[in-house]
């Protein structure tokens, strides 16, 4: 089992540097874009549609990552007068909710995928391509949540059971 989470950490952070390889993308995409408009009156027409895919990307394949590495925002007002032990009992309630959630957005994802196949649509703007293309990254991204969440799950059971 220690091999498959090394192997689902080094997953994770490769899909964090992609990200961050688009974040550039997008920010050249941008400026090369203002320059041209500015300087030239020309402008590029796929940029703005494929630095939109690009968002929606960098968003999923980030988000475990940031998972894993507790950076996202929590609220703490009633978690700092908890004590230890309901601390541990919130945390493993959340990553459970946390986990259902992204399952259930994975069976969505995935069957507007599929219907997006099967029905051959497509996105067009400046650039046609295949929905499916696009929000193929949905059910892969909700999917390593779902694991991520439960694997958050399994470790607080573990230290609700030693009494952590």
């Amino acid at each position: 089992m220690e091999g498959f989470w090394r192997s689902f950490d080094k997953l994770l952070d490769g899909m964090v540097v992609l990200a961050g390889v688009l974040l550039v993308f997008i920010t050249a995409g941008m400026c090369y874009t203002i320059f041209m408009r500015y300087f030239f009156t020309q402008t590029t027409i796929w940029i703005i549609p494929a630095c939109e895919y690009a968002l929606l990307w960098i968003v999923f394949l980030s988000t475990t990552w940031l998972l894993r590495e507790g950076g996202h925002i929590t609220t703490d007002i009633i978690y700092i007068h908890l004590n230890e032990k309901a601390k541990h009992y919130l945390n493993f309630t959340m990553s459970v909710i946390g986990g259902l959630a992204c399952a259930v957005m994975v069976v969505f994802g995935t069957i507007y995928m599929c219907n997006c196949i099967a029905h051959s649509v497509t996105d067009v703007r400046s650039i046609t391509i295949p929905k499916w293309t696009v929000f193929c990254i949905i059910p892969l991204g909700f999917t390593l949540l779902t694991i991520q969440f439960f694997r958050m799950a399994r470790s607080r059971f573990v230290d609700i059971k030693e009494g952590r």
